[in-house]
């Protein structure tokens, strides 16, 4: 297993360059990426169970980062699974169309 300075780059690196400029459908933007792989991880509305006044991967365990980085990866060569993970996040916030 990696260290938790280098799972937090790569997740970074994931969240901020690499799925921005991959997906354009069904988000674009970093924190929809978040809030997908975040409510993925912990299958329900991360800040259900987060304290929302601390950063979420502060709250984190090494392997729930390493799952979230993995999940993230999994999107790139799958881009369906970003596309039904994000149906799940808008599900279980109420917010699906």
């Amino acid at each position: 297993m990696e260290d938790r300075v280098s799972v937090i780059g790569r997740y970074k690196q994931l969240l901020n360059e690499i799925l921005p400029a991959t997906f354009t459908e069904p988000v674009r933007y970093n924190h929809c990426f978040n809030r997908i792989v975040l409510d993925w991880l912990l299958q329900d509305v991360w800040y259900n169970h987060l304290d929302k006044s601390k950063t979420a991967i502060s709250q984190l365990s090494q392997t729930q980062l390493q799952k979230m980085v993995e999940r993230m990866e999994q999107w790139l060569k799958q881009p369906e699974l970003l596309f039904s993970d994000n149906q799940q996040s808008l599900k279980w916030r109420r917010k699906q169309k």
